[in-house]
């Protein structure tokens, strides 16, 4: 896509938020040099026309191109004009597709690294371990493992696939897509998101879907009355990674349909229809059923299907979601913010992305340049957040007048109170997370039983361990889950950690008694 359409950029990055004094680019060049030799996404290309093209190695890219700085006058307003250039600055022309930009002087003791990549070398979770390799502070986290999938999973696996298409809501002769994109980004309290959805069965993604649901709903009444009253077609981005995966260039995601339920009236509805929509994406076997059906669909099939969801009639929402639970830091100077952004691909309307780090939610919408009043769209994701049940948590993120920039400071994360839903952690709890994200058989799952009698193999403990880490914020490595000896000391390891106030979860966990 990026050969027979050039002049759609591809560039999808973040933007790192730091507190401290900011290095000489020297310095940085020679950090990063340091570190090529982890990451193959830093020296690999893909070098050929076509379907031909094949990855080529370059083991000393100049860094002199792709390493820079740039000076910012003072002011937030100065920042936020730096970032939206850069965003549609190009990428180095030749060799690996990626450069880094130090940005200071906008304010005193506090700077930016802006990482950029093309998405042919990146996808959002290669991002994330790329982050992890330069800037992290303790080690990556597991890669998703293979899940276990029957004939069924991989047809109804097939069919989702070939029904994602957008239905005509965003074909409009007199708003052709114009190739012209409008960034715009906001941030809420993770907090906010993940205890509306936590009660209700589902994740920090799932309210991140749901407020945007709500935003669309109001926008369609206000702009596009197309799509006023009706579900509106998205498709979501999955990682398929898998162990061993961590560092290999290249995307290993793939999509499903996930219907925005914009014709319901309330917040509660919204979400409930999203969680049971994203219900089958994080099945683990149907997880393995994606990544079996990428590996075995010839190329060319799969460029067929990209185009289909490219033509202006079948273009759905693109919607991705990423969460870095671990701290990222640049010379112990700490990483305080995360703000993503994306690409849009050829005439779809939007993308949506969702980043969120250190108890904030940034969120990146990239619209195209032909739908009326998506400048309000920031605003409007503000006021769905805090509509949803029990997401009053705080204030918002930014006041209303502000959603063009990056939001900085970032806001402190929300605190607990009275209202805030509760995750118990009990012997439920850490069994439903076995059965629904381990895939494993309920009936062997008790509180007496050893790991090995209960099922759980170092697959589930991999899998417990990414689930507590994603639906709140929980950091348990899989070798300290693999040290208790029976599903009851499991239990107990889980609650013990949940109430610990550690710099790792104190600042995104819900209140707790306790969970990913």
């Amino acid at each position: 896509m990026a050969q027979t359409h050039p002049s759609n950029p591809q560039t999808i990055g973040v933007v790192l938020h730091l507190d401290g004094s900011p290095p000489s680019l020297a310095e940085l060049r020679g950090h990063i040099a340091n570190h090529l030799h982890d990451e193959p996404r830093l020296t690999h290309h893909l070098h050929g026309s076509g379907l031909k093209a094949r990855w080529r190695d370059q083991p000393a890219p100049d860094l002199d191109t792709r390493v820079r700085s740039r000076h910012v006058p003072p002011g937030d307003s100065h920042l936020n004009n730096a970032l939206h250039e850069l965003v549609a600055h190009p990428l180095p022309g030749t060799g690996p597709l990626w450069d880094v930009w130090l940005l200071s002087g906008y304010a005193t003791d506090r700077y930016a690294i802006c990482w950029r990549a093309h998405h042919s070398t990146q996808d959002g979770m290669g991002l994330v371990g790329t982050l992890h390799t330069l800037f992290g502070t303790t080690a990556p986290p597991a890669a998703a493992p293979a899940g276990r999938a029957g004939v069924m999973t991989l047809l109804h696996t097939v069919r989702s696939a070939l029904v994602a298409h957008g239905h005509g809501f965003w074909t409009d002769p007199a708003r052709t897509p114009s190739g012209i994109r409008v960034v715009n980004w906001t941030s809420v309290p993770t907090q906010q998101l993940r205890a509306a959805a936590v009660a209700r069965g589902g994740d920090t993604n799932d309210a991140f879907l749901a407020a945007l649901s709500g935003a669309l709903r109001t926008w369609c009444a206000d702009n596009w009355p197309a799509g006023a009253g009706k579900p509106l077609s998205a498709i979501t981005m999955i990682n398929l990674r898998r162990s061993g995966e961590r560092t290999r260039p290249g995307n290993l995601c793939t999509f499903a349909p996930v219907p925005l339920p914009c014709e319901e009236p309330t917040a509660e509805t919204r979400l409930d229809r999203v969680i049971a929509a994203t219900r089958a994406t994080k099945d683990p076997a149907r997880q393995n059923a994606l990544r079996a059906l990428m590996d075995l669909t010839p190329a060319r099939a799969f460029y067929t299907l990209a185009d289909r969801l490219t033509s202006p009639a079948r273009a759905p929402m693109t919607t991705s979601y990423v969460a870095i639970h671990r701290p990222l830091s640049y010379r112990g100077d700490p990483v305080t913010h995360v703000q993503p952004f994306t690409w849009l691909p050829r005439n779809q309307p939007a993308s949506v992305v969702a980043c969120s780090y250190n108890g904030t939610t940034s969120v990146c919408f990239v619209s195209d340049a032909a739908l009326p009043g998506v400048t309000s769209l920031p605003a409007l994701f503000d006021e769905a957040a805090g509509e949803l049940p029990n997401g009053q948590l705080g204030s918002p993120a930014e006041p209303p007048g502000r959603t063009t920039g990056p939001e900085i400071p970032p806001p402190s994360p929300a605190p607990a109170d009275e209202n805030t839903t509760q995750v118990v952690i009990d012997f439920s709890f850490v069994k439903d997370l076995l059965v629904d994200h381990g895939a494993l058989p309920a009936e062997p799952i008790t509180q007496d039983a050893t790991q090995s009698q209960a099922g759980i193999d170092s697959m589930a403990v991999t899998t417990l361990s990414m689930a507590l880490e994603d639906r709140i914020g929980l950091l348990v490595t899989e070798d300290d889950l693999a040290q208790a000896a029976t599903v009851a000391d499991l239990v107990d390891l889980i609650a013990r950690r949940a109430a610990l106030p550690t710099p790792s979860n104190a600042p995104s966990s819900p209140a707790v008694d306790h969970l990913t």
